[in-house]
């Protein structure tokens, strides 16, 4: 669905041609952001700017530095990129991201956030301080994999000696750095689906951290001018990767709703 009621309240009686764009973490569920973006760049909406969390992150690095949404389809329709998820067997995690560096490395993502085409903003959770951070400077792979580092199954990320993981353990939609800065927000939130009827280990684990970075995210929702948060029937697993088709066509069908809508002066008089 989309969030229109604060879009029609505006003052501005135009077009919204551009807007910056936060994401939420989801796992495999951000193919739904792939989507939405893919209409952003048929419609000719421009993105000023994208602060994302895990693989919103991910997302919106890959975005900023310029690769195509429907390059990313294939990205994460691919082996190479469930070999993300593959297993590591070390002491601090189950998993590692050495596959998606490499992936940096093979898409010319530079580590530098100065670097990208647009500004981008990777939240990751320290968990010496037990607080969200944003990260805008410095290592820009490090930053993005901290904030990708699903808490039991990635190793930590250490970033001048603190240990980070998943941002959406404390922020799952970081609009901080987006706020008061760019005239249209637009938000897209991948976390709004039915619960299974029966809870297998993997199921439990991220239904409680689901539950856990929920409380984080309530309040944040209706501060966009526009969300997209589309309701799923199929949970779909955090690391199951097997309907990135199917969830990036939601995501593709609800962008184009908000940008045949966003483009319309009538829609605002």
């Amino acid at each position: 669905m989309i969030n229109v009621l604060k879009f029609f309240g505006r003052k501005k009686q135009k077009p919204v041609n551009s807007v910056a764009v936060v994401l939420s973490g989801g796992g495999a569920r951000g193919a739904i952001e792939v989507g939405v973006l893919h209409a952003l760049n048929e419609y000719g909406i421009k993105v000023e700017a994208i602060s994302g969390t895990s693989i919103g992150a991910i997302v919106g690095v890959f975005y900023s530095a310029g690769v195509t949404p429907l390059e990313m389809k294939k990205i994460m329709s691919s082996q190479r990129f469930i070999k993300i998820f593959r297993f590591a067997w070390s002491k601090k995690g189950l998993l590692s991201m050495s596959e998606l560096l490499r992936m940096f490395k093979k898409y010319n993502i530079g580590e530098d956030f100065e670097s990208l085409k647009i500004p981008f903003y990777a939240c990751a959770s320290n968990l010496e301080t037990g607080k969200a951070e944003i990260f805008h400077t410095g290592n820009l792979h490090k930053a993005v994999v901290a904030s990708a580092s699903i808490p039991l199954l990635f190793e930590p990320e250490i970033i001048n000696g603190q240990h980070y993981i998943d941002g959406g353990l404390y922020n799952n939609f970081p609009i901080e750095p987006l706020l008061n800065r760019y005239p249209y927000l637009l938000g897209v939130h991948v976390n709004n689906f039915k619960q299974p009827e029966e809870y297998s280990a993997m199921a439990v684990a991220e239904r409680v951290f689901t539950a856990v970075v929920q409380q984080n995210v309530i309040d944040k929702l209706d501060k966009c001018d526009f969300l997209i948060n589309p309701y799923l029937e199929n949970r779909n697993g955090i690391i199951d990767f097997r309907q990135t088709d199917k969830l990036f066509e939601i995501g593709y069908n609800e962008g184009v709703k908000f940008a045949e809508m966003a483009l319309q002066k009538e829609a605002l008089s």
